[in-house]
């Protein structure tokens, strides 16, 4: 057994490094999904607007794998069907086809359903998949455009200031109940060479952190040269800058 057990991960029944490649049987029966808010993967349907939008929980699926390897993600079961049916005559009304290994690249994934919704009323509407996630559901929702509110006075949800060999991570975040599916994620920020393109530094934290603090404070490493960096953060939920000048936060 390896040493660093945790960085490996069994899949049919042998042991894998954890890489870029996010291993998941794919079952061969088809499940029904179910109505519920929270899930790995998550239609949101907007009646309205005659819109599916699929989310999947990129949080989760960095479990899976070596999270500094996300960028390059691919799946062995690249393919994603989710079976849309009517249950007033359980006739096939349409499929979505999602290619997981594009998905990664955007994150974004919609399909407009106007024909769909012709045949049968939202609120008919069944949906079936062969399961490789943890956990599939669908919610109707009535608007397409959300807004969260930290982000109406200000661009960024985290502000990094650097002094000397210390650094500043403060918070504009109010409104916690727009991230608290996020709260207790494990966040990296990243700091490369921008010449270079060379990983400097990085920090872990998690939003909890920030609880009765408006900020937190980071001592570097001396041998640690962080003026001529940019930075990068594993979510795109969270708008964060950076500034190598903490003369810009106090004033």
């Amino acid at each position: 057994v390896p040493n660093d057990i945790d960085n490996y991960i069994v899949f049919k029944s042998k042991l894998y490094k954890r890489d870029n490649i996010v291993r998941m049987p794919l079952e061969k029966k088809l499940s029904i999904i179910e109505y519920d808010k929270k899930a790995t993967v998550k239609l949101n349907i907007f009646p309205d607007d005659a819109i599916i939008k699929v989310v999947i929980d990129k949080y989760f699926i960095q479990t899976l794998i070596d999270p500094y390897q996300l960028d390059r993600i691919q799946f062995t079961e690249p393919i994603l069907k989710i079976y849309v049916h009517s249950n007033q005559n359980l006739q096939l009304v349409g499929t979505l086809e999602i290619d997981l290994n594009e998905y990664f690249k955007t994150e974004k994934y919609e399909k407009d359903i106007s024909s769909i919704l012709n045949e049968t009323d939202v609120t008919n509407l069944v949906f079936k998949t062969n399961r490789c996630f943890e956990k599939y559901a669908y919610e109707i929702l009535k608007k397409l455009d959300t807004v969260d509110r930290n982000l109406i006075n200000t661009d960024y949800h985290i502000e990094v200031y650097k002094k000397n060999n210390q650094l500043l991570i403060h918070n504009n975040i109010k409104y916690w109940d727009e991230l608290e599916d996020i709260i207790s994620y494990k966040f990296i920020i990243s700091f490369f060479n921008k010449n270079r393109n060379y990983l400097e530094y990085y920090i872990p934290f998690v939003l909890q952190q920030f609880e009765g603090n408006s900020h937190i404070i980071v001592n570097v490493p001396s041998t640690v040269n962080l003026l001529n960096t940019k930075i990068h953060i594993n979510s795109n939920k969270l708008k964060i800058k950076y500034e190598p000048d903490w003369f810009l936060f106090f004033g």
